[in-house]
């Protein structure tokens, strides 16, 4: 394991985003992923900046930075676990790491927040029951298509579909609010209504009470090349469908997009199952006080 140096973990957002996961820090124990997701926006130099971003590092004296930084800090609030680097890697098994900063996080009185592709997160359930007598706790799944086929073609290294929808069935049996993020809608690949549609009833037959969509994929320096070189694979011609469609466009959105939105939002309605964010937020949020900062 490699280790890098920090001198800060826990970071302020500065403002909350009541539309997406709302959240006043953001923290990431480790450096880099290895579920080996072709489409992972983390993968641009902007966020990491290393060369070989499937190699997971962890940063030095990770649990002391963590305690101190939560010590200093004037306010509670809600800790977003894991932004650029899934805080449930492999890793993580034997280090944990996220663990022990899940128990800081309760020791100071923070919430938490995590999105994660690994099934390894029930493990800390224990945990997690303990920070929700105090805070707000959720716990976010991305998966983006419905079936274990499809998954191991994007994320080939990620907990499959079925075990991540197994995770939420866990988490929510024990009282740990849970949702998916259906992002991103992969452009020639996921983008089906057929696929939106079964996420949907998925995310409400496993007990997620709440699911979110983005009908676009972003496209980044390395991260485009990374995109074209695996995607090829798998789906022969389609980084020449992108060059055309999108040449060398940040934000790619599905063509399909209306149809899709149209789509999710009439079987959420069907399954009744919440799909506005700012609803989910201060569902998750009610009888904490929690202010933004």
């Amino acid at each position: 394991m490699e280790y890098i140096d920090a001198k800060k973990i826990v970071m302020s957002t500065g403002h909350l985003n009541w539309d997406y996961l709302a959240h006043e820090y953001v923290m990431n124990i480790y450096r880099g992923c290895s579920h080996g997701c072709i489409y992972c926006y983390a993968r641009s130099n902007y966020y990491e900046k290393t060369d070989n971003f499937n190699c997971v590092r962890v940063k030095k004296d990770a649990l002391q930075i963590i305690r101190d930084d939560l010590r200093r800090k004037v306010k509670t609030g809600v800790v977003m676990v894991g932004s650029a680097s899934d805080s449930y890697c492999p890793e993580e098994r034997e280090l944990k790491l996220t663990r022990n900063t899940l128990e800081l996080i309760n020791a100071f009185d923070f919430g938490m927040s995590v999105i994660t592709k690994s099934s390894l997160v029930t493990r800390d359930t224990d945990i997690m029951l303990d920070i929700k007598e105090h805070s707000p706790v959720s716990i976010n799944f991305t998966i983006t298509c419905s079936d274990d086929e499809a998954c191991r073609k994007i994320e080939p290294f990620a907990t499959p579909t079925s075990g991540r929808f197994k995770a939420i069935e866990h988490l929510a049996k024990n009282g740990i609010t849970t949702g998916v993020l259906m992002d991103p809608v992969i452009p020639y690949i996921t983008d089906t209504e057929e696929n939106v549609r079964e996420m949907v009833k998925k995310a409400k037959y496993y007990g997620a009470e709440y699911i979110y969509i983005s009908t676009q994929v972003t496209m980044a320096d390395v991260q485009r090349d990374y995109f074209f070189q695996e995607a090829e694979k798998n789906f022969p011609g389609i980084s020449e469908r992108y060059k055309e469609k999108y040449k060398n466009y940040y934000y790619c959105r599905s063509p399909r997009g209306r149809k899709l939105w149209n789509a999710f939002v009439e079987t959420c309605e069907k399954e009744g199952i919440n799909y506005n964010m700012r609803v989910a937020n201060q569902k998750i949020r009610r009888g904490y006080g929690i202010s933004a900062i």
